[in-house]
C-alpha cells in the first residue's frame, strides 16, 4: 500500500476547496445574471402593458365617433326621415289647415319647439349614452343639421302636394312652420335608427 503524504493531501484538499469555491462564484453569477434577466423580462413586460393601454388610448382617440361627424347619409336619412313625418298620415294637410289659424308669431315660435323636441329626441335616444362629455357639444350641431334638413324636405313636400305654396310668403312661413315639428320628429327618428 501506497502512503500518502499529507502534504499531498493537503494540496489535494486546497485544490479541491479552490474549485468549490470557483464553482460557487460561478453560481452566484449565474444566478445573479439570471435574477438580472427576470427583472429585465418583469419591467420589460410592464413597458409592454404601457404601450399596450396607451395604443388602446391612442386607437379610441384617434377613431372617429359616429356621432362626432357628419356625412351624406346622414342627411340622407333625416331627409328620408322628414319626408315620411311629413308625409305620414298626410300630415302636411292638417299643417296647411293649422297654418290658416296660427299667427305669424305663433308660426315662428313652432321653429324653437322643433328645435327643443328634436334636442331632447336626440338627447335621449342616442347622445344620452355617450360617455365622453367632449361629444356632447356635437349635439347642437347634429340638430342644427337635421332641423335645416326638416325644413327644406317640408318645403319639397308642401311645393310638390300643394299648389298655392310659395305664393305668399306670410302663407308659406306658416305652413313650414306647423309641418316642421313632425318632420324634424320623423328626422331625428331616421337619423337613430339608422346608425350601423
Amino acid at each position: 500500500m501506497k502512503k500518502v503524504s499529507l502534504q499531498s493531501m493537503n494540496a489535494k484538499l486546497d485544490r479541491v476547496l479552490r474549485n468549490q469555491e470557483r464553482l460557487l462564484r460561478t453560481e452566484q453569477d449565474v444566478e445573479r445574471e439570471e435574477h438580472e434577466e427576470l427583472r429585465g423580462e418583469a419591467r420589460a413586460e410592464q413597458e409592454l402593458k404601457k404601450l399596450e393601454r396607451l395604443e388602446q388610448e391612442i386607437e379610441r382617440q384617434v377613431e372617429p365617433h359616429p356621432l362626432r361627424r357628419i356625412t351624406t347619409k346622414d342627411v340622407a336619412r333625416g331627409a328620408i326621415g322628414a319626408f315620411v313625418g311629413t308625409v305620414a298620415h298626410y300630415t302636411f294637410i292638417y299643417g296647411i289647415k293649422a297654418a290658416e289659424l296660427i299667427t305669424v308669431a305663433r308660426a315662428a315660435l313652432l321653429f324653437p319647439l322643433s328645435l327643443l323636441v328634436g334636442g331632447v329626441f336626440l338627447y335621449a335616444t342616442g347622445f344620452r349614452k355617450v360617455q365622453d362629455p367632449k361629444l356632447l357639444w356635437f349635439l347642437p350641431v347634429r340638430l342644427v343639421v337635421l332641423a335645416i334638413t326638416a325644413v327644406v324636405t317640408s318645403c319639397l313636400v308642401l311645393a310638390i302636394f300643394t299648389p298655392n305654396f310659395g305664393h305668399t310668403f306670410t302663407e308659406s312661413f306658416k305652413q313650414v312652420a306647423t309641418v316642421s315639428l313632425s318632420a324634424i320628429i320623423g328626422a331625428c327618428t331616421a337619423d337613430i335608427l339608422g346608425k350601423d
